[in-house]
């Protein structure tokens, strides 16, 4: 048998690289960031002002939509400011507008195809957070059991109201208080994502030469925390509109985007679902964990974005090197969800395994401190 030539191996690797695929071209090429039509539902703060900033500087047209007209005069001001700085001229337009009003939504959209006949990228932002625990929320307490409130199963743990036993049940307050919160959260997080998909996806479709949606969304859609129960359903509901939305229109030409970040460094993690301000702050907790470590920042947040909705929406080789890359049916489409940090992808997949239960859960519970009830 003949052996193989030894001096062939360090040819091997300069060979490779010549015969890797090219990315494909971006999106960018197509669309060029001066000439995209940039629709920002939920732009008056957080990513959505981060996003419109960003677009400004490029000399995009940018379309903002929010609740508070106020603060979006305030935005469309920097967002022209921004472009002026970096030597752009941006056209921005904005609507005060509620993204749950079907009445809203029709007419940002009539104003978008009077103004520019049409839209190259839709954000779905607009979002509403909930921190508080379910049971805190109801008027329960659960803690360590004792005598007056231990349960006939023996656990560690009991609910009681006001030191005493539950007996039935929060009160009918209690519950009303539930109602009020979930329903405020739903109404943002879940109904207003499927009317703007609703809404704006066929004009997407029909006028763009490279239509992208992009959704943001949360790890807590994928991944199972305590203090976000409401907010981890709407959240999850969204995000599976969103997914589902995006199964079923396939072949329609729009590239679906949906980023699960973790909790980000900026103004909405401390909010509540009915005010701008006197949300659960846990950087100033008693808790033993390294909060400041795992904020991300807006930055990082909006960079990624733009990354990814940079990219071809065609399908790439999923192994650009000979011989995977001459085998169409391993190509695959850019991702349309993605994790940040990308550990969060690794604990959705694994958090149905011993590792979920055994690490993962006990860790959230650390992180958001209940460790130690019992």
């Amino acid at each position: 048998m003949p052996r193989f030539p030894l001096w062939l191996l360090p040819l091997t690797i300069p060979i490779l690289y010549l015969l890797k695929s090219r990315p494909l071209p971006s999106r960018e090429t197509v669309i060029p960031p001066d000439e995209e039509r940039v629709l920002l539902l939920g732009a008056s703060s957080g990513i959505g002002k981060d996003l419109a900033l960003a677009y400004a500087r490029r000399g995009a047209k940018v379309f903002l939509l929010a609740r508070r007209a106020d603060v979006l005069e305030e935005v469309r001001k920097e967002c022209e400011e921004a472009a002026a700085q970096a030597g752009k001229k941006a056209e921005v337009l904005v609507f005060r507008g509620d993204m749950t009003k079907v009445a809203d939504l029709v007419s940002a959209r009539e104003m978008i195809v009077k103004a520019w006949s049409g839209v190259d990228t839709v954000h779905i932002l607009a979002g509403l957070p909930s921190t508080s625990l379910l049971m805190d929320l109801a008027g329960v307490s659960l803690d360590r059991s004792s005598p007056s409130t231990a349960s006939p199963s023996g656990a560690p743990l009991a609910f009681s109201l006001k030191g005493e036993s539950t007996g039935s049940g929060p009160s009918f307050e209690g519950l009303e208080r539930v109602e009020k919160e979930a329903r405020a959260v739903a109404e943002v997080n879940y109904l207003g994502t499927v009317l703007a998909l609703s809404c704006f996806l066929p004009l997407l479709a029909s006028s763009s030469r490279s239509p992208a949606l992009h959704h943001l969304s949360s790890v807590a859609a994928t991944v199972p925390a305590p203090h976000r129960v409401i907010y981890a359903a709407t959240k999850s509901a969204g995000l599976m509109a969103v997914e589902s939305c995006r199964v079923e229109c396939e072949g329609c030409g729009v590239r679906f985007f949906s980023l699960c970040p973790g909790t980000i460094d900026n103004e909405f993690r401390l909010k509540t679902a009915t005010s701008q301000t006197g949300g659960r702050d846990e950087t100033k907790l008693p808790i033993k964990h390294a909060w400041e470590g795992l904020l991300l920042q807006p930055e990082a947040v909006t960079k990624t974005i733009l990354h990814h909705l940079s990219l071809s929406p065609k399908p790439q080789p999923l192994i650009p090197y000979p011989p995977f890359n001459f085998f169409r049916a391993l190509d695959a489409p850019p991702k349309h969800l993605v994790h940040m940090p990308l550990m969060y992808r690794f604990a959705m997949f694994v958090r149905d395994t011993p590792l979920g239960w055994g690490y993962i859960e006990p860790a959230a519970r650390r992180k958001y401190g209940l460790i130690g009830r019992a």
